[in-house]
């Protein structure tokens, strides 16, 4: 693990755009060497009708107002998603997308990852220990700078579902999906097994697919039997960080959860992929003490918190 400190920017502003903006604004420092001449905003498109499930357009536009202000920005924005939809580009445009490309002179791409052609494999793990191969999209891996737009959800497998899984499950080949869960298909998913299957998957993900650059929606979250469903929280915050697990061991936290017992999370910082110890956090601008709000959590989360695994450092080192 590491012996550094992450910074965290934890905005309360009064609209969702301002609450972007001002938590990437908080560790500007941070993130500005990291703006390339292409950036790819990844959202979570859960559902291509439920906008509360999924990131909003207003969190898009406090991250490329964010990206503008940079001493050189980019030259170009891709909005890059794999979502949950039936026909195509359907998230995009049922929650006014196409509308970004009117309002800024950068030019900015929507892209359905779900018509990747070019891809990358790498191993994952079953229930049964056997591997399965997962497909990693080219345009993604390509981009020089990724930033994982997430909201801050609740989860059934992971307890919350954040900017790391949300930059791994909706970028992967559709039909690997369900495999990151250790089982062939939804129906045959089963807790504890997939929760200590699905930890180690994302974490063996995580090399290859850690944005640079993370950014948690919190200005309403939600909560309960998660990822979807409208049980809302007013929770009026949001999180950005040049460290992914930090970004997300803050909200967590914020959310009422303890984040190192989390198995992604613990993976992660025991592994020095990040840091998920608040300890070693600098979190800026806002105490997290000071927005603590307890979600309620899934009705399964105490078997989705027996993710431990003995064999987990033959699987996560693989």
């Amino acid at each position: 693990m590491s012996s550094t400190k992450s910074r965290v920017g934890l905005a309360r502003r009064d609209t969702r755009r301002e609450n972007v903006y001002g938590a990437l604004d908080l560790v500007r420092d941070d993130i500005t060497p990291k703006i390339a001449e292409q950036v790819m905003l990844k959202p979570n498109f859960l559902s291509s009708e439920n906008q509360l499930a999924s990131t909003h357009p207003d969190a898009i536009r406090g991250a490329i107002d964010f990206l503008l202000s940079t001493p050189n920005p980019p030259d170009e924005i891709l909005v890059a998603e794999g979502g949950n939809e039936k026909v195509s580009g359907q998230a995009f445009d049922n929650f006014g997308y196409p509308a970004l490309s009117d309002e800024y002179d950068v030019p900015i791409r929507l892209i359905d990852l779900n018509q990747e052609t070019e891809w990358e494999q790498t191993p994952i793990i079953l229930d049964d220990r056997s591997e399965y191969i997962v497909h990693m999209p080219k345009t993604v891996l390509d981009c020089p700078c990724t930033i994982s737009m997430a909201v801050a959800k609740t989860h059934d497998v992971c307890v919350v579902t954040l900017a790391q899984k949300n930059m791994i499950m909706g970028t992967i080949r559709k039909e690997d999906r369900v495999k990151m869960h250790g089982f062939p298909s939804h129906k045959e998913r089963e807790l504890p097994n997939e929760a200590r299957i699905l930890n180690i998957n994302l974490i063996r993900l995580a090399r290859h697919l850690q944005p640079d650059i993370a950014v948690i929606d919190g200005t309403v979250g939600l909560q309960g039997n998660g990822p979807g469903g409208k049980n809302t929280v007013p929770f009026g915050i949001a999180i950005a960080s040049a460290d992914v697990f930090a970004a997300d061991a803050v909200m967590a936290k914020a959310m009422g959860f303890e984040p190192l017992e989390l198995g992604l999370l613990h993976y992660a910082h025991e592994l020095g992929m990040g840091i998920a110890d608040l300890n070693q956090i600098d979190i800026l601008e806002t105490p997290v003490e000071d927005v603590i709000t307890s979600f309620k959590p899934h009705e399964t989360t105490p078997l989705q918190l027996q993710w431990q695994e003995e064999q987990a450092m033959e699987y996560l080192q693989a």
